[in-house]
């Protein structure tokens, strides 16, 4: 089995979900309001930190969570396949004891037909033990006859034959007697030789007999010892498969602890994302409200500094006009005395001429419209939605658009906006943020991913300024920008604002 892997992602990491909203009333000046902006700004770029970092956990475990169900469904393949062969190792098993039952029987069947041709040659041996007595007395019975005869002179003298035979006898009787010897002789002689057959075809049968016995009991003999050969074999084969179906089992229960531990920690990931999501949300509500204050404030002091503009014009206005009216009543006054004098009065001196009002103060720019401009010039070649993953191989939200531009390309700020900072993630190579301030009631931010590296990490950008150049950094498969449009940190579809 192959070895399941030992996360020890410890635990989500704890968010800081006390956001603290903004009390506009509260702030003493338009310092205080943009301390308090760039103390959200810092916020989301801590939670973006945060939120790449959770997505680069999710990655991960959605890569483990993969590759072990796939482990998982091969060992439950395997399991399958094993409990199968361990059925077939019972039904052999069962045969193999069936056959040796069969051989077993016909072993004892056999010691049967051994018992029966055991009493057979009992009963021959007794039988040759038999004919051989009976031949002992033949033989000495004809001997005797034989060496009486030879005594006396032949068989012609039988008397003396039958009186050893029978004692005395009379002359009628001698020839009766006489023929009866001959008989005697005759029938002994036959008999000897019956008694020989019978000893050679005896002695013929019964080794026949213990060949017959002999190969039936090395047939029983081998019939079972083949056979119990086969039935522990069997033995052995369902036991090593019942073995290994045990730790197949044990290796699947395994899985299935470790991709229910993978799932677990993977929603705990996704709780921590939409935590982080909210907590974005929460900030650029927030920061879009302290914006508001800024521009308020902002319109507030303008207005302060137009009202103290026309009260100063005013002043200037009037000690104007007193100057002119001393002027004149001191013409006057001049003019009166010449007059008295009789002479001709010098021409007056001109007025001074008025103060020349102060440019009024520029009008602040008007917001941007929202509409952004593409950040590469080159074609599309991922659109923004669910897809199967390049190299991950699996389904999963791609969040952004993908641009088919050659490393190097000079990548350009879309809009006019901050640099909210640099990072690099495993999943997303260098990444880039800019925050275009609120749009449309959210707060629009754009991410450049896979960058090989950066023009601007920090400050202020106008549309068109060069931020970085496009690279293939991160979990990617070739040379490409992947762009990002985000409302209040959640993603969408960039091609709303292109």
């Amino acid at each position: 089995m192959t070895t399941t892997k030992r996360h020890r992602w410890g635990g989500v990491v704890a968010l800081s979900t006390a956001v603290v909203l903004a009390a506009s009333p509260a702030f003493a000046g338009l310092d205080d309001i943009r301390d308090r902006i760039r103390e959200v700004e810092r916020q989301e770029q801590q939670r973006q930190a945060e939120q790449e970092a959770s997505q680069q956990r999710q990655e991960e475990l959605s890569h483990d969570l993969a590759e072990t169900s796939a482990e998982l469904q091969a060992a439950e393949k395997k399991l399958r396949e094993t409990t199968a062969k361990v059925e077939q190792a019972r039904l052999d098993l069962t045969i193999a004891e069936d056959e040796l039952a069969a051989a077993e029987a016909e072993e004892e069947r056999i010691a049967g037909e051994l018992e029966v041709a055991y009493a057979n040659e009992a009963k021959i041996e007794a039988s040759l033990a038999e004919n051989a007595q009976a031949q002992q007395e033949t033989r000495s019975a004809v001997g005797s006859i034989a060496r009486e005869s030879y005594k006396s002179g032949g068989l012609n003298n039988l008397t003396l034959t039958l009186e050893v035979l029978v004692g005395e006898v009379g002359a009628v009787q001698e020839m009766s007697m006489a023929r009866t010897v001959m008989r005697v002789q005759d029938n002994t002689i036959e008999r000897l030789g019956t008694q020989l057959a019978e000893e050679t075809a005896e002695q013929d049968r019964l080794a026949g007999i213990r060949r017959d016995i002999a190969l039936l009991l090395a047939e029983a003999e081998a019939t079972t010892i083949r056979k119990g050969e086969a039935r522990d074999a069997a033995e052995r084969l369902k036991q090593e498969l019942e073995a290994l179906e045990k730790q197949q089992a044990q290796d699947k229960a395994a899985l299935e602890v470790e991709v229910a531990k993978l799932e677990e920690h993977l929603a705990e990931e996704e709780a921590e994302a939409e935590a982080l999501e909210q907590e974005l949300a929460t900030l650029a509500q927030e920061k879009y409200g302290l914006k508001q204050d800024e521009k308020a404030e902002e319109e507030r002091l303008a207005e302060a500094a137009r009202q103290k503009r026309i009260a100063e014009e005013k002043a200037r206005a009037e000690k104007a006009a007193e100057e002119a009216r001393k002027a004149e009543e001191a013409e006057r006054a001049r003019r009166e005395a010449a007059r008295r004098e009789n002479r001709p009065a010098p021409a007056p001196a001109p007025a001074p001429a008025p103060a020349p009002a102060p440019a009024p103060a520029p009008a602040p720019e008007p917001p941007s419209s929202g509409v952004l401009s593409h950040p590469v010039d080159a074609p599309t070649t991922s659109e923004f939605g669910w897809r199967m993953h390049p190299v991950l191989g699996y389904a999963r939200l791609h969040a952004g658009l993908d641009y088919g531009a050659a490393c190097g390309m000079a990548v350009r700020a879309p809009a006019a906006g901050t640099i909210l900072g640099t990072s690099r993630s495993a999943g997303g190579g260098n990444i880039l943020t800019i925050d275009h301030g609120v749009v449309n009631g959210v707060n629009l931010t754009t991410r450049y991913l896979h960058l090989s590296g950066f023009e601007r990490t920090s400050g202020s950008v106008s549309r068109g300024d060069v931020i970085a150049y496009v690279g293939t950094t991160g979990t990617s498969t070739g040379c490409h920008l992947h762009f990002e449009t985000r409302e209040n940190g959640a993603p969408v579809n960039p091609r709303n604002y292109l």
